[in-house]
This record gives structure tokens, sequence and C-alpha cells, in this order.
């Protein structure tokens, strides 16, 4: 596939199962037909409701880790250039995260990020904002907060996305440094533009732990921002947090068998529940209250599929990897298109934005082995699907 990105099934838990596939069909049945008229001649009339029935069928093999994968740190992302609009529950919308009454209101709360190590919410490393009237002072500061303190200066007058992101980046590196890594990568993120679209924007912070793992020491609740503000909900419910992918993508090094990966793949397409709140009692109390949540969110709920994109492409490359994604919605022109599909191919899955992969469940899975042959070969159908009901 794209630069040597494979297919990716993705897990609740934000864990992924690579797939080596040899051939792929995204298939879709539009809901039309036509019925002949009498006294015409024969034409047609049709209706058609903008309804179909789509499938993905993805054939390939599994075989022996040659080298094993490598043990990697979680990630999360922080996109402070728009926030989804989740009108009935579906993202709908993008709209511009930094406006003045928005950021106002940023004073009043915590950006709060976990480390590896991290045992509870008394552990977690907090990065507070304060309020300049400075000209152009949004801004990391050593001393600008209270007491002298570190801190983000943010003037909500003239405060760009771009200008935030910078900041909360320097900050992590600058006082959190044996925890965190953080970047603003090149037309990062994406910002809502005046038609109601997204443009490219350097919007995007991303965050990397350095300890490399799979299992924190909690669960996995960060990045938020959680409000300290003595005036309470007043001014916390109208705050607008930026669009977020919480940490995830940790892995502990291993080196697998092919009967390894498909008793991995066997068990959790043959036992998997999407956790909704009684899922996740039950599940507890089935455990015997000894599994955590990330443990038990193991439920596949969408796939990533690469391809190589040359509308993308900048600095001299021929193409740049993008995922395939089905604009399910209110989506207009070039927002459905690849011109709008501005989130690289490695991105970890947010399930608000569906420009980031495909979401569904897999809905069948045949997995062979021949006598005397090294590899097993499997067939997959994933039905997409938007919304599931939970258990």
């Amino acid at each position: 596939m794209a630069k040597g990105i494979p297919i990716r099934l993705v897990q609740e838990n934000g864990n992924l199962i690579e797939l080596d596939a040899t051939s792929m069909v995204l298939s879709t049945t539009r809901k039309v037909g036509g019925s002949a008229l009498p006294w015409t001649g024969s034409r047609r009339i049709g209706m058609d409701w903008n309804i179909n029935k789509a499938m993905i069928n993805i054939q390939g093999v599994i075989a022996d880790d040659r080298e094993g994968t490598p043990s990697q740190q979680h990630s999360a992302t922080i996109d402070f250039g728009h926030y989804v609009d989740t009108f009935g529950g579906k993202g709908l919308a993008f709209k511009q995260w930094a406006e003045t009454d928005n950021l106002g209101r940023l004073r009043w709360h915590v950006l709060r990020l976990q480390s590896f190590t991290a045992t509870s919410t008394f552990d977690m490393d907090e990065i507070p904002f304060t309020e300049t009237t400075n000209a152009g002072g949004t801004a990391y500061s050593a001393t600008g907060g209270t007491g002298s303190t570190p801190t983000v200066l943010v003037n909500k007058s003239d405060a760009t996305p771009e200008q935030v992101a910078t900041a909360v980046a320097a900050y992590i590196n600058a006082q959190l440094s044996s925890k965190y890594t953080a970047s603003v990568p090149t037309n990062g993120g994406q910002k809502a533009s005046s038609s109601g679209g997204l443009s490219d924007a350097s919007t995007l912070v991303e965050i990397t732990m350095t300890t490399v793992g799979s299992q924190t020491s909690m669960r996995i609740q960060t990045p938020d921002f959680r409000l300290i503000a003595a005036l309470g909900n007043y001014l916390g419910a109208y705050f607008i947090s930026p669009t977020i992918g919480k940490f995830s993508g940790g892995a502990d090094g291993a080196k697998k068998s092919a009967g390894d990966k498909v008793q991995d793949l066997y068990g959790v397409i043959n036992n998997s529940s999407r956790r909704g709140f009684v899922g996740k009692i039950t599940g507890a109390i089935g455990s015997g209250g000894n599994v955590k949540g990330a443990d038990m969110q193991d439920y596949i709920v969408g796939i990533q599929i690469p391809y190589n994109s040359s509308i993308k492409a900048s600095g001299g490359e021929e193409y740049v990897a993008r995922n395939f994604f089905m604009p399910t919605g209110f989506y207009y022109g070039k927002e459905k298109t690849s011109e709008g599909n501005n989130h690289p191919a490695s991105v970890a899955m947010d399930l608000q934005d569906e420009r980031m992969g495909i979401q569904g469940a897999v809905q069948k899975m045949d997995i062979t082995y021949d006598a005397g042959e090294s590899i097993y070969a499997f067939n997959m159908i994933f039905a997409p699907i938007d919304n599931m009901i939970l258990s």
C-alpha cells in the first residue's frame, strides 16, 4: 500500500491490527431503480434517495514476523484550528475554535496530560493559561504565570490557533520534556475557513510519551481540559474544547508467529463488545474486576486503508499517503473528495472526524490454512457503520 503503510483495523482502545492485504474491493450499491411509464414510448422514471449499501472485502495472508514489531510510545493530538459540531450526534460541521469568547474562557482551564507512569488524576501534568493584553503576546512564558510560574499566555483579542498550538508545544518541550515531546507539523491540523469548509494550517500539536509500551499505569483519558475556576460550571459550560485525539498507539515489542496473529484475530472477532456503560460494568464484574478499561475495549471500530495521493503531495514528493474515508452526512464539494483529505495516513483514528478512516465493524472473517504451508490466508468483509448500538 501507500509508502509501506499497511491496512489497519482500529480497536476501541486505539490499538491497531495490521493486515497484509493482497487484494481489496470497495463495494457500494445505491438503492436506485427505474420503471417504465405507459404511453411514453417506455420512458423510464426513477427515484434516488441517496441510500446505499457499502461493503469492503479484503483478502490477504498472515505470516510469521521476520523481525518482530518494535516497542512504540503512545501519542496524542490537539487541533486548535477547529472543533466538530456534533449536531445529531454526528460531525456535520467544522467550526472555528479560537473565537474571542472561547479564548477568554481558556484561562479558567488547565490542559491535562497523563504520563505513562501516572497512577491517578493527582499525578497528571497540568498546563495553565494566563490572559495577556499585549498585542501578539500569545506564547509560552517561563515566568508569566501566577507567582512567576510557567504558563501559556493568551491574548483573546488577537490570538490565532497557530500561536496557541506553538505555545503549548513550547511549554511541553521546556517544562515536561522528561515525560513528553511535542511538535507542530507544517500544515498539520485544519482551520475552519470563511466558506465553511476546512483549510490547511499549522494548528495541530502532536504529543508523544517518552516511555514506550502499551499498558499505561491508569486508564487513558487525556489530553483533556479541566475547569479550575471558582465560578465553576457557569464559565465551564460554555468553553468548547478543540478537537482532541487521546493518547493511543503504544505497543510492546513482540515477535509473533502466523498462528499467534490468527489467534489474536480469532479471539477478538469471536468475542468482543462495543462498550457502553452497561457493557463496561458487566465486563468488569465478569473478569473479577481485574481487567483495566483498555483491555476490555478491544472491539474493532474502524479500518484505515491508505492510498497514494498526488494532489496532496508537496515539497517535490510524487505521492503522499492518505486514508480512504466515507463521507456520510452533510458534506459538500471538495469536502468529500481527495482535495478535502488532509489527514496523513498515519493519523490516530478519532471517531468524531470521518476523514481519519472508515468506521464500522468486521462482519465476516474466513481464515484458511493448507497443511504444510507456513502462512494462513484470510478473506474479510468489513461493514461501514457510522453509529453502533452500544451494549
